[in-house]
């Protein structure tokens, strides 16, 4: 059977369970709309792969390395979900019905980068993350930048998913170099992303994260 329909079997048995206890087989085939057969013949492979307990009349849970493939998967259909939604405009339902498809294909590190510019947690998946965010509080924002310093930005942060489009579209990307050339205390910042210079107010710059780097390096 093929990775994806494996993976399949491990998040929804992570949705019916949310990690804690067992679910019935009967259960599960119903929630997946397939046999009961081949939800037994499925869980004698994840339990041979140790990713599952399964027991005869009893039930499945997931194991430790169940239950962290698991959230693996949940988190990166999260993050595909609120990507389409937040930056693309999806309606909630095909982007739900996308990231199913894309959760099982997309690596962690296309994952990661999603979520960076998203900014934001996505949920408590988070803590399975192989890389994870920084925060402002660790480097800088934009605002923070002094006059002919350049960082790389790192990741946006904001709960408005118009102000991160907006950055978005005026090149702000994780992982681009920018260089700050002028500043007014509360006023807006100029700034030098690639081949272009962009005034940007005091607020918006406090969205953009930054790692600085040491040009002595």
């Amino acid at each position: 059977m093929s990775s994806g329909s494996r993976e399949d079997y491990l998040i929804n048995i992570l949705r019916l369970t949310e990690g804690d206890g067992t679910v019935r087989t009967s259960k599960l085939a119903s929630f997946m709309g397939v046999a009961p057969a081949s939800v037994t013949e499925m869980l004698h492979t994840l339990s041979e792969a140790g990713l599952v307990n399964y027991e005869k009349y009893k039930g499945v849970s997931l194991t430790k390395d169940g239950m962290e493939y698991a959230q693996s998967l949940r988190r990166k259909h999260h993050i595909v979900e609120r990507f389409l939604t937040d930056v693309l405009d999806l309606d909630h339902q095909s982007a739900h019905d996308e990231a199913c498809l894309m959760e099982h294909a997309i690596s962690d590190d296309s994952a990661n980068k999603m979520c960076r510019i998203m900014g934001s947690r996505v949920d408590c998946d988070c803590t399975t993350c192989n890389n994870p965010c920084n925060t402002c509080s660790d480097g800088h924002s934009l605002a923070d930048l002094e006059s002919g310093e350049t960082a790389v930005i790192s990741y946006l942060r904001s709960d408005d998913a118009s102000k991160v489009k907006k950055l978005l579209s005026m090149g702000f990307i994780p992982g681009r170099e920018v260089t700050l050339d002028s500043k007014q205390n509360n006023g807006p910042r100029v700034v030098r992303i690639g081949d272009s210079v962009i005034a940007i107010d005091m607020e918006l710059s406090k969205v953009i994260c930054l790692e600085v780097r040491d040009d002595a390096d």
